[in-house]
């Protein structure tokens, strides 16, 4: 059974999407410690800019293959005019500017891990609650490099880290940023008990429209992370989507029901 979404699998969606859509723009934030390439998409012309972010984590690929689902369907209904869930596309492509990392950490997926090809994890790699964290890896034994849960050496010591960072850093700021994980079907928002204005009720009203739960992350989950780091920044609404249940890695034959399930949420992302 393929528990995979490849880094060649999205190249190449991209490049038959990017044919099919001119609408799609393409660019590279930076690279991989292997050197593999970390594309970002841009679509719509409007001055509210969401981001979403997959695959942090090398075993949670999954996520990179709903990212691309999510953009081709809205790709076609951009072209046909579509109203779905009572949103005009026309209007989202006027109105919002929508930029998607689907894939953050390609050796990570390559390897078969959740860490990068450092042996470290990504989504402990930004500066919130950094030092915080480092007392628990302690506690949980984690010295140096491994598979899961390390942090590195010092925030964004990891190029795809300094990547997302100077790319969020050139652009913010993003009215929301989203940021796919596997699993738990849970979806966390704000840092540290402080949550932005508005960051609640978002969160709320992705919870009915998915029926994921608006949860508290366990606590060694609860530092490092993109949402973390964005919303401490820039004091803007982030969450983290917790996708589909089970063991991680979630195969690929899970992405239908995942999608069906979350639908309805990420269509709501462009106008909540």
């Amino acid at each position: 059974m393929n528990t995979s979404y490849t880094h060649q699998m999205l190249l190449s969606e991209l490049t038959s999407l990017a044919k099919a859509y001119p609408e799609i723009k393409m660019t590279t934030i930076g690279h991989s410690v292997k050197g593999k390439p970390i594309p970002a998409i841009k679509i719509g012309k409007g001055d509210v800019k969401l981001l979403y972010v997959g695959t942090h984590h090398g075993l949670e690929s999954i996520s990179s293959a709903l990212l691309m689902k999510f953009l081709s369907e809205l790709c076609g209904h951009f072209e046909k005019r579509n109203i779905i869930y009572g949103i005009d596309p026309y209007y989202i492509y006027e109105t919002r500017c929508i930029y998607m990392i689907p894939m953050l950490n390609p050796d990570g997926v390559e390897l078969k891990r959740q860490s990068n090809a450092n042996g470290v994890d990504l989504n402990h790699n930004y500066d919130a609650g950094f030092e915080e964290y480092k007392k628990l890896e302690k506690e949980l034994g984690i010295e140096g490099p491994a598979p899961t849960r390390y942090s590195g050496e010092h925030p964004e010591s990891e190029p795809e880290t300094r990547a997302i960072c100077s790319f969020i850093r050139s652009l913010a700021p993003f009215k929301y940023l989203f940021t796919f994980h596997t699993q738990g079907e849970e979806i966390y928002s704000g840092y540290n008990g402080y949550e932005p204005k508005s960051s609640v009720n978002v969160a709320k009203t992705l919870s009915r429209c998915s029926g994921y739960i608006h949860a508290l992350p366990e606590n060694a989950a609860s530092y490092g992370g993109l949402k973390d780091w964005y919303v401490k920044e820039f004091d803007l609404p982030a969450y983290t989507i917790e996708c589909g249940k089970g063991e991680n890695p979630l195969p690929l034959t899970d992405l239908s029901n995942i999608y069906i399930t979350l639908r309805k949420m990420l269509f709501t992302t462009l106008t909540v």
